[in-house]
């Protein structure tokens, strides 16, 4: 025979019934929370930690390269460096310029995507002072550059984008070229404000001036390549071709340096102190003894005394490496 329950005890059993289902919530929640990694919607992550590390070991290639080029183009002494590799939105990429710099859009064939690389004023006006005649140390001048210094700019833009052209072969094949330009980068569209860009940036020393380079590259680049970077920096540097071969000798053959034939003699301080002008100095040397040639400060080669018309010159015989033994006639 069933039972009929009072008020009181269905009171009860409604109470319990309710704290159990309390009870079983909160654990259900807190269970939940020890899984949840926050996501922004606003800011994905679309290219992973490897992906990232991958591409600073592949630009860092591209800045040893780089420096070296500029090196025998401006004829002076160039470093490079990459200082991070980060993914950001494209206006917080903006946001990170100066206003006025030097900006260019980039075309990236085959892609319909454009990238995009920013050359610091500090940078920018050393490289124009010394492709026109002067040492490259000129302060940066708070204003935006002229017609005539961005077209002095474009000639090493180009060398930068063929070389970095030649960074991303192994990985997939790029064109880089310049879309456009300007000197304040709001004025230019390369990318939705929310679109997801990888910004590569450069320390760069230009003889005494020093500043950052900016590389933007759109996401989608580096997913589309996908694997292909984790082994990125595995990638053994080509062989330079034939045509860049003649290239660098080109460049470096109008390097101007130092050459020093070094003739010792010894004299006592009364001889010394006697030697007036018109005197004759005798190097107490045969003219047939090897006379020692410095590049700069390191010995090169070795040769004798010689006379060339109504001068004295000397004769190349052997050359030497730097501990100044002889290595070849």
């Amino acid at each position: 025979m069933s039972r009929i329950l009072s008020q009181d005890e269905i009171d009860a059993l409604l109470s319990a019934a309710t704290d159990i289902a309390s009870a079983d919530t909160q654990t259900t929640d807190a269970s939940a929370l020890g899984n949840v990694i926050r996501y922004n919607f606003r800011r994905p992550d679309r290219v992973s930690k490897e992906q990232i590390h991958s591409l600073y070991f592949l630009h860092d290639r591209f800045a040893r390269n780089v420096a070296t080029s500029l090196s025998a183009y401006l004829r002076t002494v160039t470093e490079m460096t990459v200082v991070s590799v980060e993914q950001f939105s494209y206006s917080e990429f903006l946001m990170s310029l100066s206003d006025p710099t030097a900006f260019y859009a980039l075309a990236i064939p085959p892609y319909d995507e454009l990238g995009a690389l920013e050359i610091n004023p500090a940078v920018a006006f050393a490289l124009v002072d010394r492709m026109l005649g002067g040492s490259g140390s000129a302060p940066p001048l708070s204003r935006a550059l002229t017609e005539i210094e961005q077209n002095v700019i474009d000639t090493l833009v180009k060398l930068l984008l063929e070389a970095l052209a030649e960074t991303w072969r192994p990985i997939v094949n790029l064109a880089f070229g310049i879309r456009g330009r300007e000197t304040r980068p709001q004025m230019l569209q390369v990318a939705a404000p929310n679109e997801i860009v990888i910004m590569v940036v450069l320390d760069a020393r230009i003889g005494d001036a020093r500043g950052m380079i900016n590389l933007c590259f759109p996401a989608s680049i580096v997913e589309s390549a996908g694997g292909h970077f984790v082994q990125a920096w595995h990638q053994q540097r080509r062989e330079p071709t034939a045509a860049e071969r003649a290239w660098l000798r080109e460049n470096l053959a109008r390097v101007r340096m130092n050459l020093t034939a070094s003739l010792e003699s010894r004299l006592t301080t009364r001889e010394l102190l006697e030697l007036t002008p018109g005197a004759v100095l005798s190097l107490g040397m045969p003219i047939e003894t090897p006379v020692d040639i410095f590049v700069g400060d390191t010995q090169k080669f070795k040769g004798r005394l010689t006379a060339v018309g109504r001068q004295i010159g000397v004769h190349v015989e052997h050359r030497c490496n730097p501990l100044g033994d002889v290595v070849e006639g």
